[in-house]
């Protein structure tokens, strides 16, 4: 029998995921290269009077674009393909980057500002969905995590672009940090016609012969052809079975328990991601680091060692994930991230006062860059490796947009609320993340099944459906055509079942 779980990445696969990853690392440079360009004297210059409720709206304004890139990726998934929905949002970051980089005004800048985020709002939900269905069950955790990986690199380098343009005088110190959102999409457009299109997006529309040469080509360190074999008999058996039962209806996503199930947890995972409070400080940092005294080149420097906390620490995450499982992973960083929060509020509260007190200080910055590490070892990139692995292909481009765009909803409120609760409540409102953490962590020990080691297809099971044929099943029918012709017939029997059912129901 082969064993499929333990079989490794060739070097065809990792190339494709990494390209891919250039489409989260542009989402992190997007997303981050405005916490230092609001902080440049400049900036603030230029843009005077940038109020609070302004620096809110130019924030939150691009989860807003997010929002409804989301929702279009969750059209473009399915009718478009993973391929081309990747170079559409690479096209639209490219003007959204030029418009704001051309700002003269507060209006434009945040129309330039709303065309990024639905870009992003693409790229964030299309790359974690077509490197699931890209990797080998045992490393899922691991290529699908490169978004995240990805997402946070791009977020340093933004960070240290913003600092070595403190150094900067004019326009240029804030223009130039916004025009560098188009590297990364220029790369994509110059490269995403060579990305191969999702194999079960390509067999859920029969086109077969292409899928088998790109499983083939996905899987070629297979010693011979049963193993890309085995996975496009099962792909094909499952997607014919979920094709009959009518799920690509939005009404099927709400109406079928185990879909509704799949998309609570779903949208329960992305929302205790934002509630962690990590994009509070990601967003507002400059804002804590002047708190602490720290201002110009000194906030700036401390950015850019913050944001490189982070990937560090993900980096660990995505190569033991698969070991470790998602949901023990989430529980433990859940509750140490409301220990963490708990000990940066405390210090806050009681011995920083304007940088006078620099043991007070110190120990301030240790615990936020200790978040961001706690929080890069848990929820960074699992959040995006669950939701599209726990959807089964019918409802993944759906269920997957609904939960983002969960999570950029409460992204969105706390951009616009942060800067009026640190002006009104100060360190109390540190107390909010506290108490979400704590609840993360239950629900999730409570309600989150464990997916690792599994197919995207097997992990129906966990959620009460049923597996058509399983791998092994699918190898044994490679060698052997009465079990495939058998499991054929199995198969088109409980589709005139499920039919009947449906068109009873």
């Amino acid at each position: 029998m082969v064993n499929f779980i333990s079989r490794g990445i060739n070097g065809y696969t990792w190339g494709v995921a990494v390209f891919a990853s250039v489409g989260s690392m542009l989402y992190g440079i997007d997303s981050g290269i405005i916490s230092t360009t609001i902080g440049h004297e400049s900036f603030l210059e230029y843009f005077d009077p940038f109020t609070p409720n302004i620096k809110g709206a130019v924030v939150s304004t691009f989860a807003g674009g997010s929002f409804f890139g989301v929702i279009f990726a969750g059209w473009a998934n399915d009718f478009l393909g993973r391929k081309k929905t990747i170079y559409i949002a690479a096209f639209i970051s490219l003007v959204a980057g030029i418009i704001q980089a051309a700002s003269v005004h507060v209006g434009m800048l945040i129309a330039g500002r709303i065309v990024g985020g639905f870009s992003v709002g693409i790229l964030n939900c299309i790359i974690p969905i077509y490197e699931s269905e890209i990797s080998p069950p045992a490393h899922r955790g691991l290529i699908s995590g490169l978004h995240s990986q990805f997402v946070g690199i791009g977020f340093a380098i933004a960070n240290w672009v913003g600092f070595g343009c403190s150094y900067a005088s004019g326009d240029f110190q804030w223009r130039f940090p916004l025009a560098f959102q188009c590297i990364p999409s220029l790369l994509m457009l110059a490269g995403t016609w060579a990305l191969p299109e999702s194999p079960r997006w390509l067999i859920e529309k029969e086109r077969e012969d292409e899928a088998y040469r790109v499983i083939k080509r996905l899987h070629s360190n297979a010693v011979d052809e049963t193993l890309y074999k085995a996975e496009f008999n099962q792909i094909r058996e499952q997607l014919r079975f979920e094709k009959a039962s009518n799920a690509k209806s939005w009404k099927e996503l709400f109406y079928k328990p185990s879909n509704r199930k799949r998309l609570i947890l779903a949208m329960l995972v992305q929302a205790f991601t934002q509630l962690t409070g990590i994009n509070v400080i990601n967003y507002y940092q400059i804002t804590i680091y002047n708190s602490l005294g720290m201002y110009g080149h000194m906030a700036q420097a401390m950015a850019g060692i913050y944001g490189l906390c982070g990937p560090a620490a993900n980096l660990i995450c995505i190569f033991f994930v698969d070991k470790w499982g998602r949901r023990i992973t989430l529980i433990i960083t859940s509750f140490l991230l409301a220990i963490d929060m708990s000990i940066v509020m405390a210090l806050i509260a009681t011995v920083v006062d304007g940088g006078n007190n620099k043991t007070g200080q110190g120990f301030t910055l240790l615990f936020i860059f200790l978040f961001t590490i706690i929080y890069s070892l848990g929820y960074n990139a699992i959040h995006y490796i669950y939701v599209p692995e726990i959807m089964n292909q019918a409802v993944r481009s759906r269920g997957t947009a609904i939960a983002t765009d969960t999570n950029v909803a409460i992204n969105v409120m706390l951009n616009q609320v942060s800067p009026i609760a640190f002006a009104h409540v100060e360190w109390r409102y540190y107390s909010l993340f506290i108490a979400t953490n704590i609840t993360g962590a239950i629900v999730v020990w409570w309600l989150f099944p464990e997916t690792k080691g599994k197919t995207l297809e097997e992990i129906n099971e966990l959620f009460g459906d049923e597996v058509m044929i399983t791998l092994d099943e699918a190898a044994q029918a490679t060698s052997d055509d009465d079990l495939l012709e058998e499991k054929a017939v199995d198969t088109e029997h409980k589709e005139t079942t499920v039919k009947k059912q449906t068109q009873h129901a």
